[in-house]
C-alpha cells in the first residue's frame, strides 16, 4: 500500500509539474486576451467532469477490493462492466449538452461568444475522462497503481503537446481559433490516458495477480445493485467536489462581466481576466504542488496516531506540517510580491500580470495553510471541516469579486483581492477549527524562523534586483535575483532552523511514517 501510494504521489507530481508549466509557453504565444478565452471553458467542462465522474475512480477502487477479498472475480468484471456502461451514457449526455449549449453558454453566460470554439472543442473530454476514470479505479482496487501513474503522465504530456502545438498552428487564423485548438489538447490528453489503460487491461495478465486470470468463484452482487453501490459511493464525493469548479465558473461569469460594466470592451476584460487566471493564478499555486502532496502524506499519518490516541505526536506532526507550509509559500509569496511585474513579463511576455500577481501573492501562504490544515482535519474524521470552512471563504471571495471589480478604481484588482481574502479567511477557520478539536494553537516558533529567513531574502531581493537592473538586462536581472533570493533564504534558514524540530527533520519524519 505505502509503495502504490509513493508511485501515484510521484506521478500525481510529475503531471501537475508539467500540468503548471505548460501555461508559460502557451500564454507567451496566445497573449492575455487568449488566455481568457481559454479560461473561460475550462470551468464548465470542469463542472460537468466533477458532476459525471468525480467520484468513480473511489467508489469503484472500493467496490473491486471488497470483491477480490471475496475472490469473485466475475463480481470485478459486474462492476467494470456497470460503472463504463453508467460513464458512457452520462458522458455522452454531457458532451451532447455543451454541444448544443455552446452557443448560449458563451452568448448569454459568459457574454463573449468567442469562447463557443473552446467549450465545443473541449466538449468530448467529458466522455472520454469519465471512461479513463472507471479504468484507473478499477486497477487501484487490485492494488495496481502502475497503469493509473503511467496514464497520468501519458495524458499530461500527450495534452501540453496538443495544446501548444494546436495554439500555434491555429493562431494565424485568430485567437478564438487557438484557443480553442488549445483546449482540445484536454480531448487528446484523454484519449492517450484511456489507450494506455485500455492497453495495460487488454494485457491484464501481466498486471494483476496471476490467480486473477485462471477464473475464480464467488458469489456476486445483481448488476442492479452494483449499479445501486456505484452511485451510492460516488455521487457524495462529486458533491463535495463541486466547490471549486463553482467558484471558478462564477469567475468566469462575473469577472468579464463586471470589467464590462465598469467601462472594458469585451476583448479587453477577457484579456485582463487571462492576465488574472492564467497568468498570476498560476503563478500562486506553484507552491501548492507541495502543500497539496504535504497535505494527502498527512492524512493516514494523523488518522492512524488519533486511532492510537497519541496527542503528542498529533501536535508535533501539526507542527512539522504548518511550519513546511509556511517554509514553502512565505518565500515564494514574498518573491512574487516584490518581483511581480518582472517575473510576469519573464515568464508571460506580459508585465501587465503582474498587477494582479502582486496583490494575489500573499494567497500562496493562506492557500498553503489550508491545504496543509485541512489533512490534519481529515486525518482526525473531521472531513466536513474544511468544506464548511472553504464555503464561508467563497462567499467572502465572491461578494468581494462582484463589489470591487465594477469599480473603475479596482477593475482587475477586485477579483485579485477577493481571492486573498477569501482564502484568508478559510485557512483562518481551519486553524480555528484545529484548535478547537485538538487544543493546538499556531505559535509564534513555528513561523518565526521562516519569517525572519523570508524577512532577510526580502532585504536582499530587493538590493539585488536594484542593482542588477541598471547593469543587466531586465530578464536576466530577474533570473539572478530569484537565484540569489533563494539562495538566502535557504542558508538563513538552514543556519537558524537546525535540531530534530527544523523543518526537514520533521519533514523526514512525516514521510517516514506514512511509508
Amino acid at each position: 500500500m505505502a509503495k502504490g501510494a509513493v508511485i501515484l504521489s510521484i506521478a500525481g507530481f510529475i503531471s501537475k509539474i508539467i500540468g503548471a508549466g505548460y501555461r508559460i509557453p502557451l500564454f507567451r504565444l496566445i497573449g492575455a486576451e487568449g488566455m481568457g478565452i481559454y479560461q473561460m471553458a475550462y470551468p464548465l467542462y470542469t463542472l460537468l467532469l466533477t458532476i459525471s465522474s468525480a467520484g468513480i475512480p473511489v467508489a469503484v477502487s472500493k467496490l473491486v477490493a471488497e470483491r477480490v477479498v471475496l475472490n469473485d472475480r466475475q463480481g470485478t468484471r459486474d462492476i467494470l462492466l456497470v460503472s463504463l456502461v453508467m460513464l458512457s451514457l452520462i458522458g455522452a449526455l454531457c458532451t451532447t449538452a455543451l454541444y448544443i449549449l455552446a452557443g448560449f453558454l458563451s452568448r448569454e453566460v459568459l457574454k463573449d461568444e468567442r469562447a463557443y470554439y473552446s467549450i465545443v472543442a473541449i466538449a468530448p473530454a467529458v466522455f472520454f475522462v469519465g471512461l479513463m476514470s472507471v479504468f484507473r479505479g478499477y486497477f487501484q482496487g487490485f492494488q495496481q497503481m502502475y497503469p493509473t501513474a503511467i496514464s497520468q503522465i501519458i495524458e499530461q504530456a500527450v495534452r501540453v503537446a496538443t495544446v501548444l502545438i494546436g495554439a500555434y498552428l491555429f493562431l494565424p487564423r485568430g485567437i478564438e481559433y487557438a484557443a480553442a485548438a488549445a483546449t482540445s489538447g484536454a480531448v487528446a490528453g484523454a484519449v492517450a490516458g484511456l489507450g494506455v489503460l485500455l492497453v495495460c487491461y487488454v494485457w491484464k495478465s501481466a498486471i494483476l495477480p496471476p490467480v486473477w486470470t485462471k477464473g475464480m468463484g464467488g458469489k456476486s452482487l445483481s448488476l442492479l445493485m452494483t449499479g445501486y453501490r456505484i452511485l451510492a459511493l460516488s455521487l457524495p464525493i462529486s458533491f463535495g467536489g463541486l466547490v471549486l469548479p463553482m467558484v471558478q465558473i462564477l469567475d468566469a461569469v462575473t469577472v468579464p462581466l463586471r470589467l464590462q460594466q465598469a467601462g472594458y470592451s469585451v476583448a479587453k476584460a477577457a484579456e485582463l481576466y487571462g492576465e488574472l487566471t492564467g497568468g498570476a493564478v498560476t503563478l500562486v499555486n506553484v507552491p501548492t504542488i507541495f502543500t497539496l502532496a504535504l497535505a494527502t502524506s498527512l492524512v493516514p499519518v494523523i488518522s492512524e496516531l488519533h486511532a492510537r490516541k497519541n496527542k503528542f505526536q498529533i501536535y508535533r506532526n501539526v507542527n512539522a506540517a504548518v511550519k513546511a507550509a509556511v517554509s514553502i509559500c512565505l518565500p515564494a509569496a514574498v518573491g512574487l510580491y516584490l518581483l511581480a511585474e518582472p517575473i510576469a513579463d519573464l515568464l508571460f511576455n506580459c508585465p501587465e500580470a503582474g498587477i494582479p500577481l502582486s496583490i494575489l501573492a500573499p494567497a500562496a501562504v493562506f492557500l498553503g495553510l489550508h491545504q496543509t490544515t485541512s489533512g490534519v482535519l481529515q486525518g482526525l474524521g473531521r472531513t466536513h471541516l474544511p468544506v464548511k470552512n472553504l464555503l464561508v471563504g467563497v462567499v467572502v471571495k465572491l461578494g468581494l469579486n462582484y463589489y470591487l471589480t465594477g469599480l473603475p478604481v479596482f477593475g482587475i484588482k477586485g477579483p485579485a483581492l477577493g481571492t486573498l481574502a477569501g482564502f484568508c479567511v478559510s485557512s483562518v477557520l481551519n486553524l480555528a477549527d484545529l484548535h478547537r478539536v485538538t487544543d493546538w494553537r499556531l505559535s509564534r516558533q513555528v513561523l518565526s524562523k521562516p519569517a525572519v529567513a523570508a524577512t532577510i531574502m526580502a532585504v536582499g531581493v530587493y538590493l539585488t534586483f536594484g542593482f542588477l537592473k541598471l547593469t543587466y538586462n531586465m530578464h536576466l536581472a530577474t533570473v539572478l535575483t530569484v537565484l540569489f533570493g533563494a539562495g538566502i533564504y535557504f542558508v538563513v534558514l538552514a543556519l537558524i532552523d537546525r535540531g530534530s524540530d527544523s523543518t526537514i527533520m520533521l519533514l523526514v519524519n512525516v514521510f517516514r511514517k506514512r511509508s
